[in-house]
């Protein structure tokens, strides 16, 4: 009679073992998901990173579809700046292009991209944008009136 009894028993527990275990996978899959859904959200957030296709481009969007200007999206990135190209302008950002950070002597980009230079890298570039929208007439007379006051 007791081994009639274990041979019912058995198959029961074996299906709870299996069926508990079941639940876990399931749970660790979704605080999985839910963990790298967090994680992309937290370092997705802000004006920069809201699609819409009826808008004017901001600097931003501008610099990513810009060929010459990988190096300085990559630089932004690193440097996590993007919402602070996006917020209300105008704004006039000198972007240098790829040649210009060639031109910077070697291993100078990539020592900034690099986690531990991401504060020393913002400095840099937010000295590259000011508040305003000036035209090419203007910059070119204050460049010379700035010649002028240096000789």
């Amino acid at each position: 009679m007791k081994i009639i009894h274990l041979f019912k028993v058995f198959p029961v527990a074996v299906f709870l073992i299996v069926l508990y275990s079941c639940k876990n996978e399931v749970k660790e899959e979704i605080i999985t998901n839910q963990i790298s859904t967090e994680a992309v959200s937290q370092s997705q957030k802000g004006q920069a990173f809201i699609e819409d296709e009826s808008s004017t481009p901001n600097v931003l969007q501008i610099a990513i579809k810009s060929p010459d200007h990988t190096t300085l999206v990559a630089a932004v990135q690193a440097a996590n700046l993007e919402n602070v190209l996006v917020n209300a302008g105008p704004l006039m950002v000198f972007a240098p292009t790829n040649a210009a950070f060639k031109a910077l002597p070697a291993g100078t980009v990539e020592d900034l991209l690099k986690p531990e230079n991401k504060e020393k890298l913002a400095a840099i570039l937010k000295h590259h944008v000011t508040a305003g929208n000036y035209d090419k007439n203007f910059l070119k007379n204050l460049v010379k009136q700035m010649i002028q006051m240096l000789l």
